[in-house]
């Protein structure tokens, strides 16, 4: 069943969803991403963006890994970021871009009650790759980051399912 959801996640219908919902990249394996030592992640703007484009265009998997916030990312959320982050790399980029991001641009999510960020989500980064548009929406192909500082130094988060804590 796992797989099944993994397909559906990655080129299925659920796909745009799972992005504009914070799943940013993935790729498959099971083992822990290794995290960046303090200092090491960009502390402005520019140097994040130009971090994901470096590592876009040298399809530099690890650079990506270091810049995402892992905390309370299951297993199948692992796979499907890494998945994502993975069909990025090496693709031409017509242009990146740092957003804010919207006050309410979490409402949907959050309304669900099943969902939640796992940092405060302050920016977002648009990546829009330099490929014919999408037949499906006219658009060009578009991969969103959502973003925020922990420690001052920016970071790609997520949305992951909500720990129910356990009242028995």
């Amino acid at each position: 069943m796992a797989r099944r959801s993994l397909r559906r996640a990655a080129g299925g219908r659920l796909a745009p969803r799972l992005l504009a919902a914070g799943l940013v990249a993935v790729g498959l394996g099971s083992a822990a991403p290794a995290s960046a030592a303090a200092g090491d992640l960009p502390k402005d703007p520019d140097a994040l963006v130009k971090v994901i484009g470096d590592a876009i265009a040298a399809k530099d998997y690890a650079a990506f890994e270091e810049l995402v916030y892992w905390e309370g990312a299951g297993k199948i959320k692992r796979n499907i970021v890494r998945f994502e982050l993975n069909r990025g790399l090496g693709r031409k980029v017509r242009s990146i871009t740092f957003e804010p991001f919207p006050e309410n641009g979490m409402a949907g999510v959050l309304a669900t009650g099943k969902l939640e960020p796992n940092m405060e989500v302050t920016n977002r980064v648009r990546v829009i790759y330099d490929e014919p548009d999408v037949p499906s929406t006219g658009k060009p192909p578009t991969a969103v980051f959502l973003v925020g500082k922990i420690d001052e130094e920016y970071r790609i988060g997520l949305v992951n399912r909500k720990r129910i804590p356990d009242d028995d």
